[in-house]
Parts: structure tokens; sequence; C-alpha cells
């Protein structure tokens, strides 16, 4: 069977691009999905970011995850998945951004630290099909 196109499935997920909000408890939560096309430079084919923006306790938190995406053959489709999930997890040019608020007696500052932490990949294989369904 032929390979899916790339530039199929990344103009399929410029249908989710977009941003809501919604409002739990004291706070309004901002959501947004924003697809990225990287197959021409990087591993997988495409990025489906997930942001997530909030305040609480009057500071901004901001949590932001990759979610990646790749068109393959049906012949290879998990080998050529897992793959590049590991070139992908490597390289860690897209990291996963979570917020750590820190409570003390007084005072501000602010740091950033990447660290090594796991991650539960659940790798879903679909029929191409959906992208004709996405219209």
């Amino acid at each position: 069977m032929a390979k899916i196109k790339e530039e199929k499935v990344y103009l399929t997920l410029l249908r989710y691009k977009g941003e809501g909000k919604i409002n739990i408890g004291k706070t309004e939560i901002h959501i947004a999905i924003n697809p990225k096309d990287i197959h021409k430079f990087d591993r997988p084919d495409c990025l489906l970011w997930i942001e997530i923006s909030l305040k609480i306790l009057k500071q901004p938190l901001k949590l932001k995850i990759p979610i990646p995406i790749e068109a393959t053959s049906e012949e290879r489709s998990m080998k050529d998945a897992l793959e590049d999930l590991t070139i992908f997890v490597k390289k860690g040019r897209y990291p996963i951004e979570i917020p750590m608020l820190v409570i003390a007696n007084k005072g501000y500052q602010t740091t950033e630290r990447k660290e090594k932490f796991p991650v539960k990949f659940i790798i879903r294989q679909i029929p191409s099909i959906f992208l004709e369904l996405e219209k």
C-alpha cells in the first residue's frame, strides 16, 4: 500500500487548530491546539501542540504538550512510528513544559530546569480513511 502523504495529514490537522476558554472553579482556563508540520526537517512528521494556560493564586501557569504524529505505509506502520518516536525522544527538541509553583514566605523567583521525566506513550494506529472523513 502507498505511503500516506505528510502534507495531507497536516492539512487535516489544521482543521483542529484553534483555542477556547472554559471556567472551572475560580479560574479561567485557555486551551489551544496548534499543529506543526516538521516532516521536512525532523521526526515525526507532525506535532499537535496542546497548550493549557490558567492562573492559580494570581500566578500564570502554562502546560505545553507535543503529540507526535507519523504518516507511514501499512507494511511498516508500527516499526516506522516506534523508530521516529525513539529519535523524537532522544533529540529532546520539543520538550513537554510543566509548571511548578513554589509557595514561600516572601519574594519572587523564577527558574527553568530540564529533567528526565517518565512519559507513557500510548501509540494508536488508525486507518487513513479518517483523513477523508474529516472534510
